[in-house]
C-alpha cells in the first residue's frame, strides 16, 4: 500500500471516530478493520493499467476536451474541502426551520466538518452535482461503507443552502443517529448514490476512501477506458484500439444516457409528474418525435461534450428540420415561435428548481396530452 493511501485512510478514520461508525445503530456497527492491501493494490493497478484520464485526450481531441471542461459532467463530484461552497460556508451557521435544528460549518486544509445541534462534528467528503441547479454533500465511511446524504444542499438560484430536495420526508429524526445529519445510506445505497457522479467507484473488498474513486463523468465514463488507445495513438495506430462503448444505434445511445438521467426502466416508483420531468430520457422516449425516428437521441439537440445550450434558435432549427417538410406536421399556432416553451415547458421540481419536460407534445395548463 502506498504511503499516500495509508495517510488518507488514517486521516479519514480519525475524523470518523465521532462520525458514521459512532452514529450507526448497534446492530449495523462494523468492527474496525484495516483495508485489504491486496484489494487496494489490485484496484489501483486496474485503474493505472486501463484508464488514461482526461488530460491524455487533450492533444488529439482539442475541441471535445475544451467543450467537456465547460460541461456539467466535468464537475459532478468534488471533494468538499476543495469547493468554493466550503469556502463560503466556513464559520457560518444554517438554521433548518423544518426541524428546529442548526448546523455549523468549519473548513480546514484537509477536511470540512459540519456539526448539528448537540451532536459531534461530522466530516463531509463529497459535494455532488454540477452546480447548475443544486449540489448535495455526501459522506461514506471507509470502514463500514455506510453513508449519509446530508440534510442541506447548495442551490444555485439562492446562492446559499436549504433543505436537500426530497428530504421533507425526513423531518422527523432520531437524535444521536445518522438521521440527525440527513438520509442514512447502507453500503450499496452509498455507492449507488455517488456512482452517476463518478467515472469509476471502488468494487467490493476495497474501502471507499476518497482516493479510491475516479470522480466526475469523464471522457472514459462514456467511451470506456482508453489507455491502450492513447498508447497506440502516439504510434499513429489509434484506430486499432476501438472504443469499448459504441454509439451506432438509437437504443445503445439512449441506454447509456439513461443509466444516470433515467428512463422508464429505472425511474423511482410512484414519481410525480414534476419529478418525471427531471428524467429526460424517460420523457423523450415517450415522444412521437422519438418514436417516429430511427436516429433521434439526446445528441440530436445537445452536444454530449459541452454544457447545455440556452440558444432557443438552435433548438427551433432542429425541430424545423422535420416539421417544415411537406410530409411532416407543421406548427399551426406559432410556426416561427418558440418550440420549447409550448412543447417542452419548464416544470418546477422542488425548491425552485425547474427542468424542461422532454416528453415533446402539445400540453395544456393541466399538463395533459391533447388529441
Amino acid at each position: 500500500m502506498s504511503r499516500a493511501v495509508v495517510l488518507s485512510v488514517g486521516a479519514l478514520l480519525v475524523l470518523l471516530a465521532g462520525g458514521i461508525a459512532y452514529l450507526l445503530p448497534s446492530q449495523e456497527t462494523h468492527a474496525p478493520a484495516q483495508p485489504s492491501p491486496s484489494g487496494i493494490n489490485q484496484w489501483q493497478a486496474f485503474i493505472t493499467e486501463h484508464f488514461a484520464f482526461d488530460e491524455a485526450c487533450k492533444d488529439c481531441h482539442v475541441e471535445q476536451f475544451a467543450a467537456h471542461q465547460r460541461s456539467g459532467h466535468s464537475r459532478t463530484a468534488t471533494p468538499m474541502r476543495e469547493t468554493n461552497v466550503a469556502d463560503k460556508l466556513d464559520g457560518t451557521e444554517y438554521r433548518d426551520q423544518r426541524r428546529d435544528q442548526s448546523f455549523t460549518f468549519k473548513r480546514s486544509s484537509d477536511s470540512f466538518l459540519v456539526q448539528a445541534t448537540e451532536e459531534n462534528p461530522f466530516p463531509v467528503h463529497w459535494l455532488l452535482g454540477s452546480g447548475v441547479h443544486a449540489r448535495t454533500p455526501v459522506s461514506i465511511d471507509p470502514v463500514s461503507g455506510h453513508g449519509v446524504e446530508f440534510r442541506w444542499s447548495w442551490f444555485a438560484h439562492l446562492d446559499g443552502i436549504g433543505v436537500t430536495p426530497d428530504h421533507q420526508r425526513f423531518d422527523d429524526y432520531k437524535p444521536h443517529s445518522l438521521e440527525c445529519y440527513g438520509r442514512p445510506l447502507d453500503p450499496k445505497q452509498a455507492l449507488a448514490c455517488v456512482n452517476c457522479h463518478m467515472t469509476a467507484v471502488p468494487p467490493d473488498g476495497v474501502s471507499p476512501t476518497q482516493d479510491m474513486f475516479y470522480p466526475n463523468v469523464s471522457c472514459e465514463r462514456c467511451h470506456g477506458p482508453r489507455k491502450e488507445h492513447v498508447r497506440l495513438a502516439k504510434l499513429g495506430q489509434a484506430e486499432e484500439a476501438k472504443p469499448l462503448l459504441q454509439y451506432n444505434d438509437q437504443t445503445t445511445y439512449m441506454r447509456q444516457c439513461a443509466q444516470c438521467h433515467r428512463d422508464e426502466t429505472n425511474i423511482p416508483p410512484n414519481s410525480e409528474q414534476s419529478a418525471l420531468a427531471r428524467y429526460q430520457p424517460y420523457g423523450l422516449q415517450k415522444s412521437k418525435c422519438f418514436q417516429s425516428s430511427k436516429n433521434m437521441t439526446c445528441s440530436t439537440c445537445h452536444d454530449p461534450h459541452d454544457s447545455t445550450s440556452s440558444d432557443r434558435r438552435m433548438y427551433n432549427d432542429t425541430c424545423l428540420q422535420c416539421h417544415q417538410a411537406p410530409e411532416q406536421t407543421p406548427c399551426a399556432l406559432q410556426p416561427a415561435g418558440d418550440c420549447v416553451t409550448c412543447h417542452m415547458p419548464a416544470v418546477e421540481w422542488e425548491a425552485g428548481i425547474e427542468f424542461h419536460d422532454h416528453w415533446i407534445r402539445v400540453v395544456d395548463s393541466s399538463d395533459r396530452e391533447q388529441p
